[in-house]
Formats: C-alpha cells, structure tokens, sequence
C-alpha cells in the first residue's frame, strides 16, 4: 500500500506506469463535472467509478481484497477512515467475485488511515483494507477509485 500527499501521487508513475492515466485524469479537472458512475479510459487497464456515499460506520467488519487490480482512492470532498488489515488469520466471509475483483474477510486492523481530499492511498491486489469508515464525525464523501489491472 501506498499512502501519500495528492500533489506527490505522479512520483509513483515509474514504479506503476499505468498511473500516469490517473494523473492525467486527476490533472484535467474533469472529475468535478462528471456525473457519478462507472467509466472506462482509453488504456484498457484503468478504469474508475466516481460515486458519493455518506460514512456510516465505526468500525470495520469486513475488509476487501482484490487479486488482479490496483486500487487509487482519492477524495474529491469530505474525509474517512480506511483501516488496514494484517493478512495474518483473515477468515474470507465472501468468496471471490471475478466480475468485481474483490473477497470479503474478516481481520485484525493493523492500522488506520485517516483520508482527505489531499492524500491518496493506492492498495496493490492481496491487501485487506475498508474504506468509507467515520473519521471523528460521519459525513458526506464524493470519492473517485481508479482500478488499475496488474495481472
């Protein structure tokens, strides 16, 4: 996992260099008028979904983990927490959906990142991790999450 300042997110392009389609994107500004969904770019190994939701929960029950994509998650407003699982003792509580890249499992939480519309966390295929988690108070999220195919 990678988790960085927003403004640096460009300096990770030589070590994934299918990032430098999330740059562009990110640099275009276009995400601040696109309507929420799903879209493909024209590099067919990212794509990304720009949705809202309102964070909710307290606590992590369930973290995902993707086995062929790379998750960006980038806050376009508001602010959570995401907690990282250890991969030691996971109990899968969802078996493995080809069509969403993504198993359910239970974990211990080995840390907690707290989210904002200046940072960025990048988590690599065999990372446990939960998203749109309460940071102090609940609020209203507009996030964007690049995929990014790897394998």
């Amino acid at each position: 996992m990678i988790i960085d300042k927003l403004s640096d997110l460009r300096r990770y392009v030589p070590a994934l260099p299918d990032l430098e389609k999330v740059c562009s994107i990110v640099e275009s500004g276009v995400l601040k008028n696109q309507s929420f969904g799903s879209y493909k770019t024209e590099n067919p190994k990212v794509r990304y979904n720009l949705f809202t939701y309102h964070t909710e929960k307290i606590e992590s029950d369930v973290y995902e983990i993707h086995r062929k994509e790379v998750d960006v998650q980038i806050l376009l407003s508001g602010f959570e927490r995401m907690d990282i699982a250890s991969k030691d003792g996971l109990q899968t509580v969802r078996e493995y959906d080809s069509d969403k890249d993504a198993l359910f499992s239970k974990g211990k939480k080995a840390v907690s990142y707290h989210a904002d519309t200046s940072t960025f966390a990048l988590f690599f295929p065999g990372e446990p991790h939960a998203p749109n988690l309460v940071d102090g108070a609940a609020t209203e999220v507009v996030k964007v999450v690049f995929k990014i195919l790897v394998s």
